[in-house]
């Protein structure tokens, strides 16, 4: 088989393999898997669904982080998500900053010294950048 050949078979391959790993959920392997795990998926599902165990119980249900992309574009929009996720901008569903899951943690951290925020923004970053991972299209549009 020539080089050629075997480069064309390869370039379509990928771009299978690519889409195939954006719609088969959770990413252990990425840099934001374990952050979103700890602080996300007791909600918003493992696989960022919206279906975590938490979900029956709350009276907002989960958004599905998969389709943030749908609302915000591609890629999300980092500013946006950090104050989501910080409590800067208030989200119905995350209650009070008082949350036990995050909330509080998260939050208080944009009130103190500047190495523990810097911090607290790099997860949260990381987290975002799980989610940009993850982004489906809408499947109500297919």
């Amino acid at each position: 088989m020539s080089v050629r050949t075997l480069s064309a078979l390869c370039i379509p391959l990928g771009l299978l393999a690519a889409a195939a790993s954006a719609e088969q959920g959770p990413l252990p392997d990425h840099r934001g898997y374990s952050e979103f795990q700890q602080y996300c998926a007791s909600c918003h599902g493992a696989d960022a669904d919206g279906t975590g165990p938490m979900a029956p119980v709350l009276s907002v249900p989960p958004a599905d982080l998969r389709l943030l992309s749908v609302k915000y574009g591609k890629p999300l929009p980092r500013p946006k998500l950090v104050a989501f996720i910080d409590g800067r901008q208030r989200v119905r569903g995350h209650g009070s900053r008082e949350m036990p899951v995050w909330g509080k943690q998260l939050y208080e951290a944009t009130r103190g010294d500047a190495a523990h925020e810097g911090q607290v923004r790099g997860t949260i970053l990381v987290i975002i950048d799980y989610l940009d991972a993850l982004q489906i299209e809408d499947p109500g549009t297919s």
